[in-house]
């Protein structure tokens, strides 16, 4: 399998750098513990479903499940369990974590992908916010650490469920901080390669992205770009991360895209 010989190859690599990849990662100063992420993310996505609709066909689901179940046999973080949800509405191009790892996906970002490897590579990118502890230094940042306790344990119980809602807003609008993108984007990278999918899906997913803004005359139109570095400069960057991994490596790692076309883009139209 291809997938397996390339974890294999990397396994050097992996071991060296791992701990450093690691300790980069947890780096920022985050004042949630890991349960309290998990159970804030919980609450969140209970208001989630409530507010969107998830996308009834099983087979799609079960499809980006497998592929978040690949990627998180490779993620950094291992104290959180994730799950993956696809949200109907073929008029969004976005997706989102949570803390604790829930991420949705929506149906509108699934139609411009042409191959699994680019929604993997969003994914991936999603999983690298979760890794970095990205929402808790974020919320901790915006609304405190005394506020965010008092929704955990209760103690607004007048105030919680709107506070809950303000949270997912700031969190489904990608309100994090450029570093916090730059991250994400090269510790994504680095899960899908070691998934074994071509690291430059990445990057020609972003290529769509451009000309959808390009199309619509203005910058960070989409909500995924809310507060992403600009788009041709992430480009940019996102070119030279590809760049570190071995080009014949790269050469062999599969996009997927009949199986993509078959299961996912048929059953959207």
């Amino acid at each position: 399998m291809v997938a397996a010989r390339l974890v294999n190859g990397l396994a050097l690599i992996v071991l060296t750098a791992g701990s450093a990849y690691a300790g980069a990662l947890l780096r920022d100063l985050n004042m949630l513990s890991t349960e309290e992420e998990i159970e804030l993310g919980k609450q969140m996505s209970l208001e989630v479903e409530k507010q969107e609709k998830v996308l009834e066909d099983q087979d799609i689901q079960a499809y980006v499940d497998r592929i978040g179940k690949r990627l998180t046999r490779v993620a950094p973080r291992k104290d959180v369990t994730y799950s993956f949800e696809v949200v109907n509405n073929p008029d969004v191009v976005n997706a989102f974590s949570l803390p604790g790892g829930f991420m949705y996906i929506y149906t509108g970002l699934m139609k411009i992908c042409t191959n699994e490897a680019e929604l993997a590579s969003v994914m991936g990118h999603e999983m690298g916010h979760v890794a970095g502890r990205h929402h808790g230094e974020s919320m901790t940042r915006q609304y405190g650490y005394d506020m965010l306790m008092s929704v955990l344990l209760g103690k607004k119980p007048g105030g919680a469920g709107q506070m809950v809602k303000e949270l997912l807003n700031v969190v489904r609008a990608n309100r994090f901080s450029r570093e916090n993108e730059r991250e994400a984007d090269e510790v994504g990278m680095e899960i899908l390669f070691c998934a074994g999918y071509d690291p430059e899906a990445m990057l020609t997913f972003m290529n769509k992205l451009l000309d959808i803004e390009r199309r619509e005359g203005r910058t960070n139109l989409l909500p995924i770009f809310a507060s992403h570095p600009a788009t041709q400069e992430r480009m940019r960057r996102l070119a030279y991360l590809v760049n570190k991994y071995p080009p014949d490596m790269r050469a062999n790692s599969p996009r997927y895209q009949d199986r993509y076309e078959k299961e996912i883009l048929s059953r959207l139209e």
